[in-house]
């Protein structure tokens, strides 16, 4: 396999064991840039368009882009750019982005800096700035379209340089760091972090005027340019100097440090009734905390409605939290929807000013890899139905991890995928007595296994058999458990509170049953009648009145939505309490002559 390197960090270049890559013309780079700023994500034309061409494309523009990259594709080895109707991807492996190599290290040298190991810091700091050779894309800076996504990429590179020189200044190199500062100072003069690091250096080298000096250039620029006085922390640091502050020889002491981010702790409380799910609860733990990826630790738990994916992944959450000094963001996706504003949503909890988040989404989604590049901060994805709107939110780098709950499989590369099946009796019985008491449960352990084997070891209907005997505290076990008894009604008798099992089955087929799959919808009311509680595609195929790959289809559409479940040898069946609400759908509709009715 041929070794290829893409360099963002500095001028455009491809190199490759035989050399540099030439990339042709200034369009075609143009357009390698916008893939490389957004690797594993389709860029939509559009946006293509308007990188190329600006506001006004030609009318050829697209028959123009297409020829670029199929041009792109005869100079890059192996299979890299991909087009989709959408738009196009470039496809990268592990280590060939300087970029990602950069966010790694830097992760690395900011956690060290965090806990003062400042060798380590100016070592692994030194490591993510030796893969930049200047200013990001430095050769496309004049393109307006890239400038939104080149802008977090430079202030990412900027402010490591700042934390190196700040871990240098902590390893008493003042002295080695005043020429590099006073250049990086010209180039950059509005910085304050810069100036104030400069001050300490030129203090502690035994020059106090200079270190005055530099403050009262600061504050001229910042007047001239800005109409602004320096920062209340910058305007210490220069009193501090006025007064001989012996602190300020400290080698320890730090001048002006970057501003601290919000930490969010947004996890919601933890469910009181959890049980079982010991084998899930430590794999799943174990997967969050390894060390030895290259990228963030991201699991994906699956299962059907109501079988308790939410409880386990916060259980998880609220045992790991305190290995993620970074903070904790929850997300409640089946709220949200796959919402576009997402990405701006999670950098206002992280602590960015509104003004400083991008307006367009994939800029957005840019600008949180950045700032979750150099944080270990744990992300929970709750009700996830797609991976398109998980890939812009999940971070680059290994310091973070992600947790995310779906009734299916998601396409998540280096994901773990973790199934949920149902409780078993002891578990279920655990789970009841939390929430109805113990003393209850074991005072009537046959009424209570009556009531587990009902609820065919499904958390949610659990739950509310015991928080219907909670708040029924003058009702024995054996009361609920012949309510329970009759099929035809148990799933009156699973609500309470405004809840309902019932409701939470509904909510989970309005996928298809609102007209999206009339198909589907027919097929799930089939699973519900009688003898049809196992069914081949075959037969599915030939009640329906279909092909049998469209059966098929259809019956594993009622999969991926998590409301029927694969049996042996083609076979499908739906849970117990899932087929008694198929049964009340099927009867709801008037019998007529198509399957299609049901």
């Amino acid at each position: 396999m041929t070794s290829i390197e893409f360099r963002i960090l500095g001028r455009l270049e491809v190199h490759t064991g035989g050399g540099t890559i030439a990339l042709g013309s200034a369009k075609q780079r143009a357009l390698l840039a916008a893939l490389l700023l957004h690797p594993g994500r389709t860029v939509p034309i559009r946006r293509l368009l308007q990188t190329l061409w600006g506001d006004e494309p030609p009318l050829s523009a697209v028959a123009n882009l297409r020829t670029y990259a199929n041009r792109l594709r005869s100079v890059l080895p192996g299979e890299r750019i991909s087009g989709r109707a959408s738009g196009y991807e470039i496809l990268l492996r592990q280590g060939e982005l300087d970029l990602h190599v950069f966010t790694e290290r830097a992760g690395a040298g900011r956690a060290a800096l965090a806990r003062g190991d400042h060798a380590a810091a100016v070592r692994h700091l030194g490591e993510a700035l030796s893969a930049c050779r200047g200013a990001a894309l430095e050769d496309l800076a004049d393109n307006e379209a890239l400038a939104g996504s080149i802008a977090p990429v430079e202030e990412l590179r900027l402010s490591v340089a700042e934390d190196h020189l700040d871990a240098r200044l902590r390893l008493g190199e003042h002295r080695e760091v005043i020429a590099p500062l006073r250049e990086f100072v010209a180039e950059h003069p509005l910085r304050e972090r810069l100036w104030a690091h400069l001050m300490t250096a030129l203090y502690r080298s035994g020059d106090p005027a200079g270190a005055l000096a530099v403050y009262t250039d600061c504050r001229r620029v910042l007047a001239d340019r800005l109409g602004l006085e320096p920062s209340p922390d910058l305007a210490e640091l220069h009193r501090a100097m006025l007064d001989r502050d012996p602190r300020l020889t400290t080698v320890s002491a730090c001048a002006v440090t970057a501003p601290e981010p919000a930490t969010p702790r947004e996890l919601p409380v933890r469910c009181r009734s959890f049980a079982g799910r010991a084998g899930d609860t430590a794999k799943l733990t174990a997967l969050l905390t390894g060390a030895d990826r290259a990228g963030p630790n991201v699991a994906v738990v699956h299962g059907p409605c109501g079988i308790g994916k939410t409880a386990l992944v916060l259980e998880v959450a609220h045992r790991a939290g305190g290995r993620f000094p970074g903070g904790q963001l929850y997300v409640d996706l089946s709220a949200n929807g796959p919402d576009s504003r997402l990405p701006a949503r999670l950098l206002r909890h992280l602590g960015l000013p509104a003004a400083d988040i991008p307006r367009e989404e994939d800029e957005a989604a840019a600008v949180l890899r950045s700032h979750l590049a150099h944080r270990a901060v744990l992300l929970v994805l709750d009700g996830a139905t797609g991976s398109a709107v998980l890939r812009s939110l999940l971070p680059a780098t290994g310091s973070c991890a992600v947790l995310i709950t779906s009734r299916s499989p998601l396409m998540l590369d280096g994901a773990d995928q973790v199934a949920l099946g149902r409780l078993s009796d002891e578990d279920g019985l655990d789970l009841l007595a939390g929430l109805a008491g113990r003393s209850k449960v074991d005072g009537e352990p046959g009424a209570a296994a009556e009531i587990v084997r009902y609820c065919h070891g499904i958390p949610a209907a659990l739950r509310i058999a015991g928080t219907i005997l909670a708040n029924r505290p003058n009702r024995p076990l054996s009361w609920l458990a012949h309510r329970l008894a009759p099929e035809e009604s148990r799933l009156d008798e699973l609500g309470f509170g405004g809840e309902s099992l019932r409701a939470l089955y509904s909510s989970a087929s309005l996928p298809i049953t609102a007209g999206g799959d009339p198909l589907a919808t027919a097929a799930f009311r089939l699973l519900g009648r009688p003898g049809f509680e196992v069914c081949s595609t075959g037969r599915a195929a030939t009640v329906l009145d279909t092909c049998p790959l469209k059966a098929e289809a259809a019956l594993d559409r009622l999969v991926d939505l998590g409301l029927a479940e694969w049996g042996e040898r083609d076979t499908y069946r739906l849970p117990p309490l899932m087929r008694l609400f198929s049964a009340e759908l099927g009867a709801t509709v008037p019998a007529q002559r198509s399957a299609l009715s049901w």
